[in-house]
């Protein structure tokens, strides 16, 4: 099982490079964006937490404040949980629930409702290299409120993230080591509600980190969202600085009897 991990690696790494760069996202970034599309600029703060509680399974824990320049309370606020199973040391399956409101600032005449998510996903690390490799898919059911007191609507949405991390003082990213980072999302809309839409959003991340512990790190890099808005025909590009706080413990020494 172990020998065919790095085939079966560059086999993921290539077919999620191919959807990367083949996507509409990518290249309506890379053009000028129309006149009618709106430009924001936002401090993102994160908390992403995989704290490990046995030798199969552990916790996930995640949140995410999005701040405006013209709101006080934020455009975006994330709260995410759920459970880890690793199947490996390297594939870790997880499922869990997540909430998301959004608050309306001044370039919009009203707040959107809150979001309701059940979600699946499977991550594939590579890290016995330099270059550490890291995949994340992930499958979404959402309930989603476009203005208050409106009914819910249901939408399916698949995303996919290449990570890529690299040491810059060393070969291992070890306690104390600083780190470049550079990642890559997309989203895709399926099913009934998606009104035919596949493309939703993409998401071009460039940042340094520090490895302040085995369990803790910090980041801080660019972030540049292109999304294309489910109500108006407007794309939207947000360009943000974004500020993380990563803790991922190892408990399962310390918790007797698991194994």
């Amino acid at each position: 099982m172990q020998k065919s991990t790095p085939s079966l690696m560059g086999l993921m790494l290539l077919t999620s490079l191919l959807l990367l760069l083949t996507h509409p996202g990518t290249a309506q970034q890379r053009t000028a964006l129309p006149a009618s599309s709106t430009v924001r600029h936002n401090t993102w703060l994160m908390f992403l937490s995989d704290a490990r509680l046995s030798k199969r399974w552990g916790l996930h824990t995640e949140v995410q404040v999005l701040r405006t320049r013209t709101s006080e309370l934020g455009s975006q606020n994330v709260f995410r949980g759920g459970a880890n199973y690793y199947a490996a040391d390297n594939l870790v399956l997880t499922g869990g629930y997540a909430y998301s409101q959004a608050v309306a600032d001044d370039n919009f005449t009203g707040a959107i409702g809150p979001e309701h998510r059940l979600y699946q996903q499977v991550q594939l690390h590579d890290v016995k290299s330099r270059l550490q490799l890291h995949h994340r898919y992930r499958l979404e059911q959402r309930w989603v409120q476009f203005q208050p007191g409106q009914e819910f609507t249901y939408l399916n949405r698949m995303r996919y993230q290449l990570r890529l991390v690299v040491p810059l003082l060393g070969s291992e990213l070890t306690s104390g080591m600083p780190y470049a980072v550079a990642a890559d999302e997309i989203f895709l809309g399926f099913g009934k509600g998606s009104k035919g839409r596949l493309f939703q959003q993409n998401r071009a991340y460039l940042g340094v980190g520090y490895q302040i512990s085995k369990a803790s790190a910090v980041e801080l890099g660019y972030l540049n969202q292109f999304v294309q808005l489910p109500v108006e025909s407007r794309p939207e590009l947000n360009e943000n600085m974004q500020l993380s706080l990563c803790f991922n413990p190892d408990w399962r020494r310390t918790i007797p009897g698991h194994k």
